[in-house]
């Protein structure tokens, strides 16, 4: 007796897994109206349909089985709405997510839902109880962030800063992308190109809502890759910036509101020659250096949000001497073994529009050869350089993180700015005003330097104007 007493104990301290039933995508078998008008626009599982439904306008939904999870995909923008069933009424829109999930308290076979203004709806797909299928996107917005990516365009992030954002979320990083612009306006609009930049992030583990840009798309390049013409790109992208109704200083107030809003440790950003030289990344690259110093600065007003100092600032291919080299090879275990560079490349597939470019013989080799990051040629997202740092020089260079407790203040103790390096003994508050000042400083001795040029580059005129005069007097 006491022999099978004791095998019934073994056997109930052995864990027994449980696997949770996956939700089942009921909206193919299911009955979509608006205005009690069928349609197959919101259940062909197809980002290049859609329906607009007017304010007040009634969409039903009606499945033979209990549907229990609401996934909507947005054609262009959310709108506030109301999702109805008989236990539930639900606030649609509030988070301003372009996909947008929402789980029923009670499953139910009917429901329906109306927004308050015209809104344009590519997909609602409606599951069945159980867990979610992974490419339903269930998005947050977190309050804080410890690495900021700043992108230009859908795809940079997963192409020049490829292997970066699921290195750091396999470490527990909290990881925000922003972009600097928006693909839904301008004469380079393509909307399927918002949906490519949230499938994209979706699959490299990015589950915090990117903040979508504020400029149309647009393109210039150089002829060459020579300091010259790098300039005349960066003008003819910044007229372009011009000519679409913004400038500079609308990019830098930008950057600023969103480092303020995140506060995160770590930013990173475009190659001063903007990789292959493409305009806006030189635009990118410029205003991003001037909104750290400008985030900093008390006295630069944006919505109320206090000053806040940026721990390091990483620049893609910057001073190659010194480089931080990042190991994007390694298997990762929250990717089952994968490296960050074959995640970078299941993002990148995200991105249809962009197959038919360059840019996939570039990350993956022009016969698909290619299994490592090491092998790409040019461009490499391995390569970075510590632009600026408050919190000292980095010496074993393999980690952005390097010198930042991830429990620190946000009060850095050091700064490094043009890798010149001071350290501070004074008090958490006197720090932050010494390295403020030393921002300040450097602003007015940039403008200064630029005066003085301006006044040298004004009597160098005048004295070969003066020149010319008095050589024609004397012929």
């Amino acid at each position: 007796m006491k022999k099978y007493v004791l095998l019934i104990i073994l056997l109930l301290m052995i864990p027994i897994t449980v696997n949770a039933e996956t939700a089942t995508n009921l909206s193919k078998k299911s009955t979509y109206r608006i205005n009690n008008l069928r349609t197959n626009k919101l259940n062909d599982n197809s980002y290049k349909t859609y329906n607009t439904v007017n304010a007040a306008t009634e969409i039903e939904i009606s499945s033979k089985q209990d549907i229990s999870h609401i996934y909507i995909i947005y054609e262009l923008n959310s709108q506030k709405g109301i999702l109805k069933t008989k236990y539930d009424t639900i606030i649609l829109g509030s988070n301003g997510f372009l996909h947008e999930y929402q789980k029923l308290s009670t499953p139910v076979k009917n429901l329906s839902i109306k927004y308050s203004k015209s809104v344009k709806i590519s997909e609602i797909r409606v599951y069945s109880t159980g867990d979610v299928p992974s490419d339903v996107q269930i998005w947050k917005r977190e309050s804080k962030t410890d690495l900021m990516v700043f992108s230009t365009h859908a795809d940079d992030e997963v192409l020049f800063f490829g292997g970066l954002i699921p290195l750091y979320l396999n470490q527990g990083k909290k990881v925000h992308v922003v972009y600097m612009c928006r693909h839904d306006i301008g004469r380079f609009k393509k909307t399927n190109r918002l949906h490519e930049q949230l499938n994209g992030l979706w699959a490299l583990g990015v589950t915090d809502y990117p903040t979508f840009g504020i400029i149309p798309d647009n393109y210039s390049k150089p002829s060459k890759k020579t300091p010259k013409e790098i300039e005349k790109t960066y003008n003819v992208a910044e007229s372009q910036l011009i000519q679409a109704g913004f400038t500079n200083d609308d990019i830098v107030k930008f950057d600023v509101r969103e480092i303020r809003k995140y506060q995160p440790k770590v930013i990173v950003g475009h190659d001063d020659n903007g990789e292959y030289g493409h305009g806006q990344h030189l635009v990118n690259n410029r205003t991003l250096k001037d909104a750290v110093r400008m985030a900093a600065l008390p006295s630069y007003k944006v919505d109320n949000l206090p000053a806040y100092i940026v721990s390091k600032l990483y620049i893609h291919l910057y001073d190659k001497k010194n480089w931080t080299v990042l190991d994007l090879d390694k298997p990762l275990s929250k990717y089952n073994g994968k490296s960050a560079y074959e995640m970078t490349k299941l993002g990148f597939k995200e991105h249809q529009s962009q197959q038919k470019t360059w840019f996939p013989g570039w990350l993956n080799g022009k016969k698909n050869e290619f299994t490592k990051a090491t092998q790409i040629k040019s461009y490499n997202p391995m390569y970075w350089g510590l632009y600026y740092s408050a919190v000292g020089p980095d010496v074993n260079k393999n980690d952005l993180f390097e010198n930042i407790v991830s429990n620190e203040s946000t009060d850095p103790i050091s700064e490094e700015i043009g890798m010149t390096t001071f350290t501070t003994t004074t008090t958490t508050s006197e720090k932050r005003q010494n390295i403020i000042n030393s921002i300040i400083r450097r602003n007015k001795e940039r403008k200064d330097n630029n005066v003085m040029m301006s006044i040298a580059v004004g009597l160098f005129t005048l004295v070969v104007i003066f020149y010319i005069i008095f050589k024609k007097q004397e012929v």
